[in-house]
């Protein structure tokens, strides 16, 4: 799955050349061998460009991480929708795509990543918890993937809980038995006054602590927005211990173990749209109030103004539309910016340029549709000073 930390990675490497192809995948049919040699053609294409200023050695050793992928039959076998190929000296990355993309090919002084934006939203990303009184699971999710996210246990049901309990309580009657496994629990204590119900609830509090404190770890590490699916009963108790900031209000209301993997993403996405559009929506009325007073500097349109903005830090927040490149590049040692409609050697895409200099540098990317931006420019920008 691709995920933020994939996208910064690749904004964050800065060597030279860097080659980036895109490339529409197939999982079945006769285009499956049609994709590997589009790659390999598109390879070919690479490195006549790369042999106007580059050694045939160091161009060999650049793309072969990606030659080598033509020929491997159960590589191109299990293959989603797109197909991202990025190397630099030393830095070799393939993603598998959830989207569909263009076939492309650029080199240039950064990755190109405008294809990918698209899949990077404020709030396209979330996890999701489910929990019953015989499972629990964890999800990593966005619009385009879902996983079960690996490496983490899960306590899994009250079963569980009862089982301890009445482990530990047959240690403390007897002379002698087993090591106690595992940490005393709050259910390890006399039962003698308490009703089979008070026994349930107080098993099913003691499973919610264990699964906040395990999945607590995990969404301090990478916080996005937490879905909840459980039974009313379990998303009430859980919503009281757990408390935890990223938890959406709205929930899964039903039995998770009924659900399939399919049902649950699609039901968790349905709750995450309204949030994306909210949070797109506040930013562009942020950015057309501010154009629309004057903006004191603060907000524009002008790629030029853009791009340069962006280059040194000054931009919080960029609107990208899908569209044609703004072709040109960047004359540091004059402070200016050279742009026309054709590409030319040594161009650069400017937008895309923008784009990883506003992310570089701790600010956002919005991918919106053209006709949300004003008319006078393919871009805008909420600039910090």
């Amino acid at each position: 799955m691709f995920v933020r930390n994939d996208l910064d990675e690749l904004v964050g490497c800065d060597k030279r050349p860097a080659v980036s192809i895109y490339l529409p995948t197939h999982s079945a049919g006769r285009e499956v061998r049609q994709d590997a040699i589009r790659l390999r053609n598109l390879l070919s294409t690479a490195t006549k460009r790369l042999g106007t200023e580059h050694r045939g050695p160091e161009i060999a050793e650049l793309l072969d991480p990606a030659r080598r992928l033509v020929d491997d039959e159960e590589f191109w076998r299990y293959q989603a929708c797109g197909l991202g190929v990025f190397l630099a000296p030393g830095f070799p990355r393939v993603h598998k795509l959830p989207i569909e993309v263009a076939e492309e090919l650029f080199i240039g002084a950064h990755f190109c990543i405008r294809p990918l934006l698209p899949m990077i939203g404020g709030a396209a990303r979330f996890w999701l918890l489910t929990v019953s009184s015989g499972r629990t699971r964890l999800y990593h999710g966005s619009r385009w993937s879902f996983d079960e996210y690996p490496g983490i246990e899960l306590p899994q049901s009250i079963q569980s809980i009862y089982d301890e309990t009445v482990f530990q309580e047959g240690f403390k009657a007897g002379p002698t038995g087993r090591p106690q496994r595992g940490a005393p629990t709050t259910m390890a204590k006399s039962q003698a006054t308490e009703t089979p119900e008070d026994v349930r609830k107080a098993e099913l509090l003691e499973l919610l602590r264990r699964i906040k404190a395990a999945v607590e770890l995990v969404i301090k590490r990478d916080p996005a927005p937490v879905v909840l699916a459980a039974h009313p009963e379990i998303q009430g108790h859980f919503r009281d211990i757990a408390k935890w900031k990223e938890l959406l209000p709205e929930g899964i209301q039903e039995n998770p173990d009924a659900m399939t993997p399919e049902a649950l993403h699609q039901r968790a996405c349905a709750l995450m749209m309204p949030r994306e559009e909210k949070d797109r929506s506040e930013a562009l009325g942020q950015l057309g109030s501010m154009l629309g007073t004057g903006n004191n500097g603060k907000a524009t349109t002008v790629p030029e103004e853009i791009v340069k903005a962006a280059r040194y830090g000054r931009v919080d927040r960029l609107f990208l539309s899908d569209g044609t490149p703004l072709w040109g590049w960047f004359d540091e040692r004059h402070d200016r910016i050279v742009a026309h409609r054709d590409p030319a050697p040594g161009d650069d895409d400017l937008l895309d340029y923008a784009a990883v200099m506003t992310l570089r540098q701790g600010g956002n990317v919005t991918v919106v549709d053209r006709a949300q931006l004003p008319p006078t420019g393919p871009a805008a920008a909420i600039l910090r000073y």
